[in-house]
This record gives structure tokens, sequence and C-alpha cells, in this order.
């Protein structure tokens, strides 16, 4: 159901309800074909109390239990309705692209000055959260006079470069973050969205003190990475993923 739980909508109803462990299959019975929802109540109700029962039993009409079928969990990414790694990852990657509500993006932009990092360093990630680096494709969008060829990723060469592309998408850089995740020690799908994966890398840590940690780790690979990206398009300096990571590892601030 895509609502609240039925003990939120009617929180009276539910306090008043004698068994509140029941299944759908004891909330009711088959009488001539048609299911009839029965509830039992500590007291006797009073007349308010009888109009939730009828907004309550208006909506359950419409969710009527398929008789000779027990109760059970069924998951809609998958025909056979099972939970399968593959369908789950389908899910994630059909989301890539979906542009996070406002509350969201305000509540990870304040993690970001959660962590202990240098104020430039915080400046850095919140600005890539953002989307306010001078990435090649904002500055197409400021009518910055940009060849395609200076507009692409500067460590594979390949399409415009965009804060996505940069700090996720690019092989490169992808090597990094896989490179990150071997030593904190897990493995995870990686979003396509810059905020999407902020969020999904600094909650995986079970405890409020790891999550800070992440959001450290998470916020001084941005910077690195921008760092590098510089040094690279402006210096000629290379793209050397494990010397990077052995940076990220060695400027973490405690």
């Amino acid at each position: 159901m895509k609502i609240k739980p039925l003990r939120f909508v009617f929180p009276r109803l539910f306090h008043l309800c004698d068994n509140k462990e029941v299944s759908v299959d004891e909330s009711g019975l088959w009488v001539d074909g048609n299911w009839e929802w029965v509830f039992n109540w500590r007291r006797e109700l009073l007349k308010r109390e009888k109009g939730s029962v009828e907004a309550l039993t208006g909506f359950l009409s419409h969710h009527i239990p398929c008789a000779g079928k027990t109760d059970g969990w069924t998951w809609k990414a998958s025909k056979e309705g099972v939970y399968t790694t593959k369908s789950a990852y389908s899910v994630m990657a059909a989301t890539k692209n979906v542009v996070p509500a406002a509350q969201d993006v305000n509540e990870t932009l304040a993690a970001v000055w959660e962590t202990p990092a240098p104020f430039k360093v915080r400046v850095t990630a919140w600005r890539c959260l953002r989307n306010r680096l001078a990435t090649c494709d904002n500055l197409i969008k400021r009518n910055v006079a940009i060849s395609t060829e200076e507009s692409a990723c500067n460590g594979c060469v390949s399409g415009v470069e965009t804060v996505d592309h940069l700090f996720l998408l690019c092989p490169k850089v992808e090597q990094v973050w896989d490179g990150i995740q071997k030593w904190l020690g897990f493995s995870t799908v990686r979003p396509h969205n810059i905020t999407h994966h902020f969020t999904s890398f600094t909650h995986l840590g079970r405890r409020k003190r790891s999550e800070k940690f992440l959001k450290t780790v998470w916020t001084c690979t941005i910077w690195l990475l921008w760092k590098r990206r510089n040094e690279s398009r402006f210096d000629g300096k290379g793209w050397e993923v494990q010397m990077l990571i052995q940076e990220i590892k060695g400027r973490l601030w405690s």
C-alpha cells in the first residue's frame, strides 16, 4: 500500500483493537464467496469511533484477500515476485538520473559541513554537490568558448565533462572508488548521481562515528579528484590511480 501503515492512519482504532497481532486471514471471513472484515474491540465504540470504523472498512473494501492463498511478500521488481540481486540492480540503475527532492538535497549539503576536513575541502565538496564547479559542461552553459576536444573528460577523453562523469563515471575514477571501497572493506552498486552517491556511500557505516568517517573519506576523495583533474588539465600531470588512492588515505583528517 502506498500509504502510511493503518495503525498510524487510525491510531484510536488501533489502540482499541483487541488483538493487534492478527494476520489478514484472521481479520475476517468468507461468507457466500464474499470477504467480510471482522474486528474485535476492547469495549463498545463511541459514535465518533464508529465513524472511523466506517472510513476504515471503506478503505479496506478496495483490498480484498485472495481465497486459497496465504499472506506473503511479493517483490514487484521481478516477474516471479521473488527478490534477486539482478532485479534490485535494475531498480537502482533505473533511478540513476532521478533528481533528488529539494529537502534531501538540503540535508545532504548540510552533512558536508559535519566533517573535520579543512574549509577549502568542504567548500569543494559542497560546490560539487550543488553542481557549481567549473566543469566543462558548466563553462559551456556560461557561454565560455570551449572546443569539443577541450570539453572532453581529461581522464578518459570520452564525452563532455560533467560533475557526474568526472567524479563517478570516468573509468579511472571508477578504479579510484573501487580501491577506496576495497580499503574500507565493502562492495556496493554505485549510483550515477553525485547526490545519491554521497548518501549511499556515507550511510554504509552502522554507527554514527562510522558515518562521520565515511563523510570525511567521501569529501577528501572529491577534493583530490578535483585537484588531480586541474593538475592533469593545466599542468599535464597523469592520472596514477594507485598513487591517488594512497594520497586519499594519507590526507584523511581525524
